[in-house]
């Protein structure tokens, strides 16, 4: 169930880019945000009464959760359609990859967790394969400054992998989703229609319907299963799932006639090669340790 979940996710997270894409048509970067989370959360609370009832959070867990929706659900939501309307889905969608990487960095001074040799094979090699994909982003004359931003993305991501692994595991899932997605709205959709107007002339039809499908499918059902994976197998393997995102943003981006390269497509597949590398050993490592 976990690998289908993992697969799952993986399709749905990189069809988001396209759909950051063409929301940003008529939205900005914080209304698409914030009615992302808006959506997610109306769907959730809706689900609320079919689902058990939760255990009340503790006192530090709901500090956690504070810190989790403003740095890895509000930031990340919003900066990734105002990256993905100037640099494109497809390019944007790669950066993901350094989440594993960054994982395993944080993971260091945080959970003084150490990776395995095969597993820090895996991601150092992956992270040759990203340094291909950036050398595009310097070659399509892509700021330094918005680089940085985009690489702020996966940081974030990182950090929602470990905190929830470390500090909200006891709290379910569905209910980490709806407490951060709400948060999110709150912060993210006053300011967002406040500020960015609408372009009516922009395909209105079309981004709506993609603002309600990242909230329905890539927020509240993806998330919650994403969390799920999270908290049972970790935060390295849920990391992994990022290396197989930027394959389907990269390939809606193509069908949009967004320039997708060779040099790309052969770093992707050396991504992938550097997944296969870090799932087997921890494959392996499950196994040893049992049922």
């Amino acid at each position: 169930m976990d690998h289908l979940l993992f697969l799952l996710f993986s399709v749905v997270a990189g069809s988001s880019f396209i759909l950051m894409k063409k929301a940003a048509l008529c939205f900005g970067p914080l209304t698409i945000a914030g009615l992302r989370c808006l959506c997610a959360m109306m769907v959730l609370a809706g689900l609320w009464k079919w689902m058990p009832p939760p255990r009340r959070p503790t006192r530090q867990e709901v500090r956690w959760l504070l810190a989790l929706a403003v740095g890895g659900y509000a930031y990340p939501f919003a900066m990734m359609p105002y990256l993905v309307s100037r640099h494109g889905s497809g390019f944007i969608g790669m950066m993901v990859c350094f989440v594993p990487l960054m994982t395993v960095l944080l993971s260091i001074p945080m959970l003084r967790a150490f990776p395995t040799r095969a597993q820090l094979m895996g991601v150092l090699g992956g992270l040759g394969c990203m340094a291909v994909i950036m050398a595009e982003g310097t070659e399509r004359s892509i700021p330094p400054g918005q680089l940085i931003l985009a690489l702020s993305v996966p940081l974030c991501f990182a950090y929602t992998n470990l905190t929830t692994r470390q500090f909200l595991g006891a709290v379910p899932p569905y209910l980490v989703t709806l407490f951060c997605v709400a948060v999110g709205t709150l912060l993210l959709t006053p300011p967002g229609l406040a500020t960015e107007p609408i372009d009516e002339t922009g395909g209105l039809a079309l981004a709506v319907a993609s603002v309600l499908t990242l909230g329905v499918a890539s927020t509240a059902v993806a998330l919650v299963a994403f969390v799920r994976i999270l908290q049972r197998r970790g935060a390295l393997y849920a990391g992994m799932v990022t290396y197989l995102v930027p394959l389907v943003a990269v390939l809606w981006g193509w069908a949009d006639a967004e320039e997708v390269t060779l040099r790309q497509i052969l770093a992707l597949l050396g991504v992938l090669v550097m997944v296969a590398v870090v799932q087997l050993d921890l494959a392996r490592r499950h196994a040893r340790a049992g049922p």
